[in-house]
This record gives structure tokens, C-alpha cells and sequence, in this order.
């Protein structure tokens, strides 16, 4: 490729991995401010390990489905706490601080409930085969939208380092699974749940299907303008909406 080639390359790819860190940082702002204060002591740690250890009883016992099931999903919600906990020491630290948190780590990896450490985007990854195992179980179950949206958001943040639009292992497959995953939570809202999360991820999907070209170019740029034309209207505000559109230049 020619050096003028390079920086126009360059040129247009800056103000993307700007505003992807910007959205980095609004998504780990509201954790700092609610847990500024807070560490992984003795008592937070068996904490989580009781709750873990008893819910890990349930889904091991005859209960019924659904029970079962609630549990799994509850499994996944006590995760992904701890897991925010870990990814904002490591956002604010370089690394999980304390060693009651040292441990904990150390306990998890040796229980069924484990937290992957990803070295190629630097961050504890989400355990979603609590939310799968659940649906699977119970697909009527008042949790089962709250489990698709920590699916579709553990893996669309998950599957990336500095450029979204270049997924580090993701089959057409699994993205055109996310992308039925993000429509069904889309039209149907479901109180408690974040829509403009829901929709920025979505629209991502669809960037990343035109890119990959997953799906035909015509009907990709036609989804995208109208979740882009409905985001710009719902949420006029969100640095969000200024990711979605610097990408789908």
C-alpha cells in the first residue's frame, strides 16, 4: 500500500477507535462512581461463594425446570457482578487489586463457575452458559429476555479489541444468531432492559455484517438506516449514536 494510502487509512480509522473509547469509558463511568468506595473484602468474597455454592445445589438437584432454571440466570447475574468488579480494577488499575480478590479469582477457576481472562482484549470475559442453560431449561421464564440481552451484550463486547468491525473469532453463524437475538429484543421492549443498548448493538451487528458481507449489502444498508434513523430520534444525545454513525460512513 502507498504512504498516502497509510495515512488516509489512518485518518479514517482515528476518529473510530475515538469514539469507541469514549463509549468504553461511559460503559465503566457509572461502576467507578457506584463502586469507588467498594473492594472485594472477606465478606464480599464468601459472599459470592455461598451464593454461588447454594445456587450450584439447585441446578443439581431434581427441582423443576423452572427453578432450575432461575437459578442458572441468577448464576450468570452473580458472575457478571463480579466480573464488572474485576474489568473495572483492571480498567482503573492494570490489574484486580487486594488479595481477597486474588483469591477469589483463585476459588472460581477452581469451581464450576468460571471467569476467562481474555490476553487479547485485556478483560475478564462473560460466562454465558448460565444465561443459555437457563433458557434451555425454562424459555418461558420471566428471566428469559434479560438473559438474551446479557447474550447478545456479553458477546458483541467480547468479540473485539479496538475495532468492532473486525471480530477476532466470530462465524457468519453466530453473527447472524445475534443478529435474530437483537431484533427479537428489539421489537418487543422489555421493561428494565437498556433499548438504546439493545439497539446500539444491533446496528453494530448489522456494521459488521456489511462489512464481512454476511448478509446482501442492500438489505444491511437498508436495516442500518432505519435503526440509525430510529436511534437518532430515540436517543439524540448518546455519544453511542456518534460511534453508529462514524462507523457507517
Amino acid at each position: 500500500m502507498k504512504p498516502a494510502a497509510v495515512s488516509r487509512g489512518r485518518a479514517r480509522r482515528a476518529p473510530v477507535a475515538w469514539a469507541l473509547c469514549l463509549v468504553a469509558q461511559l460503559m465503566v463511568l457509572p461502576l467507578t462512581l457506584a463502586r469507588a468506595h467498594d473492594a472485594i473484602g472477606t465478606e464480599a468474597r464468601t459472599s459470592y461463594l455461598a451464593k454461588l455454592g447454594e445456587l450450584h445445589q439447585t441446578v443439581q438437584s431434581t427441582a423443576a425446570p423452572s427453578v432450575r432454571a432461575a437459578a442458572h440466570f441468577q448464576i450468570g447475574v452473580t458472575l457478571d457482578e463480579i466480573r464488572e468488579l474485576l474489568n473495572q480494577d483492571i480498567v482503573s488499575h492494570g490489574k484486580p487489586q487486594g488479595l481477597e480478590t486474588a483469591l477469589l479469582i483463585k476459588q472460581l477457576h477452581a469451581s464450576p463457575h468460571k471467569l476467562l481472562y481474555s490476553n487479547q482484549t485485556r478483560l475478564y470475559q462473560a460466562n454465558l452458559s448460565p444465561y443459555r442453560e437457563a433458557i434451555a431449561l425454562d424459555a418461558r421464564g420471566a428471566f428469559v429476555n434479560a438473559a438474551r440481552f446479557m447474550i447478545l451484550k456479553g458477546h458483541f463486547y467480547d468479540s473485539f479489541t479496538d475495532d468492532p468491525l473486525q471480530p477476532l473469532s466470530q462465524t457468519r453463524d453466530e453473527l447472524l444468531a445475534m443478529i435474530e437475538l437483537g431484533e427479537a429484543l428489539y421489537r418487543t421492549p422489555t421493561p428494565g432492559l437498556d433499548v438504546e443498548e439493545i439497539g446500539f448493538v444491533l446496528a453494530m451487528h448489522y456494521l459488521q455484517a456489511r462489512h464481512s458481507r454476511a448478509l446482501p449489502r442492500d438489505k444491511t444498508s437498508q436495516r442500518l438506516a432505519e435503526l440509525l434513523r430510529e436511534f437518532r430520534l430515540r436517543h439524540p444525545q448518546s455519544l453511542k449514536l456518534a460511534t453508529l454513525e462514524t462507523l457507517a460512513q
